[in-house]
């Protein structure tokens, strides 16, 4: 919003208008006050413009509000002239006052600023304003963790200080100054309630590292090679892929998400109306065989198949896979070249040099063709040499053979010299002369810069117009969506298949058996010669890894919401996780040699996942956990806004689109309804969009990057998997409380000392002692904030992880695990209840 006039403009009407004032203006009823002056004031002064005001108002308690200025972003009220704000203390208005001291001086004050602010509780205004014509108060209506008749305002006394301060009433007042909260920040920044230290503060090193001990180091070498590096090797590709591969189904059991979703989930990537289709619903049954053969897919013609999907749900495997499972005599008549992007090309001056050098290479390394070769090249221009005989080099023939050798040798070459056009031919005459099916893969070029995604969708589209081959170009849901808006791809029409997320359990489970297969030696595997400790204390390891995860359901739904779909994440968490020093894997693998059938609890997942390789939480510890309970101000109601928000992405509440997208001010207007302001809000959407907690439909804040200064009011969003697991399950376990409380400010002083003392402490009790402090005081909190949200029950949170703090509790007083499980209703060490 915009006023259509300058500053200098307003003020000189401002001028006109009071210089032209009736002596009768006293006398005017508040219609006649609002016609005569006010509307005036604010439209032709202030430059309001009647779209982006309301008059007149009706709400849900029977008020009815004068003006709403900007989307409810201010109330104004307006009083008669007569009414007028009398003994106020006298002072200047770009000086901020105090509220109380006005409103004890009068008591038409006092009436007004009551009868405004239920308008802009009802409305999620943050700023009133009070005016009777020749006065006027500019205060907060929402003030955090405090009433708006304790904080301060902006007071104009008199028609002279309207024209004397009009700089300030048009930096606070004009569209701009209310678009930009000018008033609400300007009192907060003023008032200045300081957020108290976290306790993190007194660690002496908070982002120390934990070393590896030295069994430690070698099993995450060995569960590197294993677990990660293991399907890049030639020698088991085979096995690999037929063992660990999982088709891609949306449908997985685990994931909190809607299945509506979770099948929606790129719909609106296209952005032009074209709906993109999954790959299972593109092939029938599913299998890669029928992807090769399907109608719609041969039917792309001279265009590259575009295919989306998110960072790290398998895109590679799922190439990878689409030959491997090829029968063999499939694989006779198809020749795979799968260009990764991502891991060559990057020290080569341009991508156009490497594929012109790489499908050769990949040809001649693959199937021994090598297009450089004399006898090759003769086949493939075999009318161009027949041409060549006709021509006057080749009468040569025959009377002189060697010069007729030497020219059409030369005639060849400068074939050969055009490496685009010889790349072309050649692929023709394989796809045409030697009848064999050709698939190209561009994959992984969406991690590489803009011009280079560009550059490979344009070499892709060169390539696939010879209809030669079969072009795939696997793109991020993002890039896609950007290259379509202002790229390569605006200027064209593609096919487009959509991959989605295997289930991270199922992923984990066979990715574990295989290693363990590897690692006991029943598939051979060149890189574990010379290990530095026996391999069977890996497969030991491993062994009860994979039991852990096969027999809890809980720490299956942990892997699979906790990744968000993505199954690099999820492999390199199980990696982290092997030879974590946050684990004592050395302990796992003796407590499964001595006593057998052992498995690692939930909770040692999550610390790893909360840790990672540092010793204490910080924001830069974990890939996976966001921080809900840190705030951005002084108001401890925002330990509760995260999670609000994600509760309310993943409700029934509120209005959204087919795809379970939700407006940005729609969010900050229920959030408004709260008691939150709209910094507040947008700072936690912020946040949340870029710890993937939520989401936009093209992954704003998370890989396309968001300018400051942007607001987050224009983006649509939605909760993630990420997101609900925290506000369902790990915001209330006692393994994200004591890795949080240390990241949080805590506004009880006596509760933040205690935390603080026991920051720094590794030991069971003293983290117990700090997790239930924090608990108890975020329950305090929260009985205190009282929240009406029907959609997020933060007590409900922290019972239902009353279990996690009870096996710690009985772990300290050394109560056996029988017994512990045996004891159904107990309370010991829970959240309290009233």
């Amino acid at each position: 919003m915009r006023a259509p006039f300058e500053m200098t403009d307003g003020l000189s009407k401002l001028k006109d208008i009071i210089a032209n004032l009736p002596p009768d203006s006293k006398h005017w009823d508040e219609a006649t006050n609002r016609f005569q002056f006010i509307d005036r004031f604010v439209i032709e002064c202030l430059g309001w413009e009647r779209p982006n005001m309301r008059v007149e108002v009706t709400d849900d308690l029977g008020g009815r509000s004068d003006y709403i200025l900007g989307n409810a972003r201010a109330i104004l009220e307006a009083k008669r002239e007569a009414k007028i704000f009398s003994k106020l203390p006298v002072g200047r208005p770009s000086s901020i006052r105090k509220m109380r001291p006005l409103l004890a001086a009068s008591p038409e004050f006092t009436a007004a600023v009551h009868q405004v602010l239920p308008y802009c509780v009802i409305h999620g205004a943050p700023i009133a304003i009070v005016c009777n014509g020749p006065q006027l108060a500019i205060f907060q209506a929402l003030t955090p963790g405090m009433s708006p008749l304790d904080g301060e305002c902006y007071f104009f006394n008199g028609f002279q200080s309207y024209i004397d301060f009009f700089p300030l009433l048009w930096t606070l007042l004009s569209p701009e100054g209310i678009f930009e909260n000018r008033a609400h920040q300007d009192l907060a920044i003023h008032r200045n309630p300081r957020i108290p230290p976290k306790a993190s503060e007194g660690i002496p090193e908070l982002r120390k590292f934990r070393y590896r001990s030295e069994f430690e180091e070698n099993l995450r070498g060995l569960s590197e090679v294993l677990l990660e590096e293991i399907e890049d090797n030639p020698n088991i590709k085979k096995d690999f892929y037929r063992e660990c591969y999982v088709p891609l189904e949306a449908n997985n059991q685990h994931l909190l998400l809607s299945k509506r979703i979770i099948s929606a989930r790129y719909r609106r990537v296209g952005g032009d109306s074209v709906t993109p289709s999954a790959v299972n619903s593109a092939t029938g049954t599913g299998k890669n065989g029928d992807l090769l053969n399907d109608p719609a897919i041969l039917s792309s013609g001279s265009r590259p198949i575009v295919v989306i999907g998110d960072v790290g749900v398998g895109k590679t495997s799922f190439f990878e896979n689409l030959y491997e499972s090829l029968d063999q005599e499939e694989k006779a008549e198809t020749y795979f070249i799968h260009i990764n992007l991502g891991l060559k090309a990057n020290l080569t001056s341009d991508i156009k040099s490497h594929v012109l050098y790489e499908i050769p290479n990949s040809l001649n390394q693959k199937y021994g063709i090598d297009i450089h070769k004399y006898e090759f090249i003769e086949s493939v221009y075999y009318r161009e040499i027949k041409s060549f005989d006709g021509g006057v080099d080749g009468r040569l023939k025959g009377i002189d053979n060697a010069a007729y050798e030497k020219e059409k040798i030369a005639f060849l070459k400068t074939l050969e010299n055009r490496s685009d056009a010889h790349l072309h031919a050649s692929l023709g005459h394989l796809a045409k002369g030697r009848n064999k099916k050709i698939i190209l893969i561009m994959d992984n070029a969406d991690q590489r810069n803009f011009e280079v995604q560009q550059e490979a969708f344009l070499i892709a589209q060169e390539l696939a117009a010879t209809r030669n081959l079969l072009v795939f170009v696997a793109l991020r849901p993002s890039t896609f969506y950007h290259s379509k808006s202002s790229g390569s791809l605006s200027g064209y029409q593609n096919k487009i298949l959509t991959i989605s997320p295997p289930p991270a359990d199922e992923v984990v489970q066979k990715r574990l058996s295989f290693a363990v297969r590897v690692a006991e030696g029943k598939v051979e595997h060149a890189g574990l010669h010379g290990a530095m400790i026996k391999i069977g204390s890996v497969a030991t390891f491993m062994n009860v890894t994979l039991r852990s995860i096969r027999n809890n359901e809980a720490i299956r739904a942990f892997l699979s919401n906790i990744t968000g779909g993505n199954t690099r994440a999820v492999i390199e968490l199980i990696t982290g996780f092997c030879g974590s020093a946050n684990v004592d894997s050395q302990k796992i693998v003796k407590m499964e040699e001595q006593y057998g059938n052992y498995r690692v609890p939930l909770h040692e997942f999550t610390k790893h996942a909360l840790l990672g390789e540092y010793a204490y939480f910080n924001p830069q510890s974990s890939q996976v956990a966001c921080n809900i309970y840190d705030t951005s101000m002084a108001d401890p109601r925002e330990h509760f806004l995260c999670g609000l928000v994600v509760a309310y992405l993943s409700s029934n509440v509120g209005v959204r689109d087919n795809d379970g997208f939700i407006s940005g001010s729609s969010i900050i207007g229920e959030m408004s309804k709260l008691g939150f302001i709209e910094a507040q809000t947008r700072h936690a959407l912020r946040r949340l969009a870029t710890k993937k907690m939520i989401e936009t439909p093209y992954a704003h804040y998370r890989e396309i990057p968001v300018a400051e200064t942007a607001n987050p009011d224009e983006f649509y969003f939605r909760a993630t998997s990420v997101g609900i697991y925290h506000i369902r399950f790990w915001g209330g376990a006692f393994t994200y409380l004591d890795a949080t409380s240390t990241d949080t400010p805590i506004f009880d002083q006596n509760i933040r000392a205690d935390v603080s003392d026991l920051a720094p402490s590794f030991s069971i009790s003293d983290r117990y002692r700090k997790a239930y402090q924090f608990r108890e005081y975020l329950f305090e909190q929260w009985s205190a904030a009282n929240i009406g949200a029907s959609y997020f029950d933060f007590v409900d949170l922290l019972q239902t992880q009353d279990k996690t703090f009870i096996d710690v509790k009985d772990a300290i007083d050394g109560v056996p695990k029988a017994r512990a499980k045996g004891v159904k209703q107990r309370t010991k060490g829970g959240a309290r209840r009233r």
